[in-house]
């Protein structure tokens, strides 16, 4: 059996260059394919980070929290686990709140997949999991619906269809109620 090659990326020096006010939270996937393009369009709050952790020290400027986005393959999960690990370890300014698993397929995963899972997401302070979505697969990015923490969570009716799969507002649900929490730390430093 040979060694994996580990999972890094660099952290930015300097805050991203994006139009003020910026996203709430940065999504950084763990590999190509994590799904993060597909939820920055689908929240409002949120924006691709580009393979890069934030720099976290221009807090008046840049939000320093990340969300760490992977596939729920036994590769995408021992790549988030790298992300994770070397946020810890390198003492980065950025915050992790969490990490987001996709669905590779429809159905559960198998075996192996969801102990990693178990595994990577004991790791974090937060998980938050993304279903399979057939009609991804052939949806235009700018054809998707975004959602808004504002808007809340829809009411659904009978007949009616929700833009934004539930799951995915349920996930975004989860990461602005982490975002809140974490708000009293921004300035301390902690």
């Amino acid at each position: 059996m040979t060694a994996r090659e580990r999972t890094s990326v660099d952290a930015r020096i300097e805050p991203y260059p994006v139009p003020a006010p910026g996203p709430a939270v940065w999504l950084l996937g763990a590999h190509g394919g994590s799904g993060v393009s597909t939820l920055a369009r689908y929240w409002s709050f949120a924006d691709d980070a580009q393979r890069q952790w934030p720099c976290g020290n221009a807090r008046e400027i840049e939000s320093p929290y990340v969300v760490v986005v992977c596939r729920e393959t036994i590769q995408g999960l021992s790549s988030a686990h790298d992300l994770i690990l070397e946020h810890r370890n390198r003492g980065l300014a950025c915050e992790l709140l969490g990490l987001v698993t996709v669905a590779n397929a429809a159905g559960p995963p198998p075996k192996q997949v969801r102990q990693l899972r178990s595994i990577v997401t004991g790791a974090v302070a937060a998980h938050w999991a993304i279903g399979w979505h057939r009609f991804l697969a052939s949806a235009a990015r700018s054809s998707l619906p975004t959602w808004r923490a504002l808007d809340g969570v829809p009411i659904q009716t009978k007949g009616a269809v929700i833009d934004v799969p539930e799951d995915v507002i349920a996930a975004g649900v989860g990461i602005v109620t982490a975002l809140q929490s974490a708000l009293p730390t921004l300035w301390s430093g902690q």
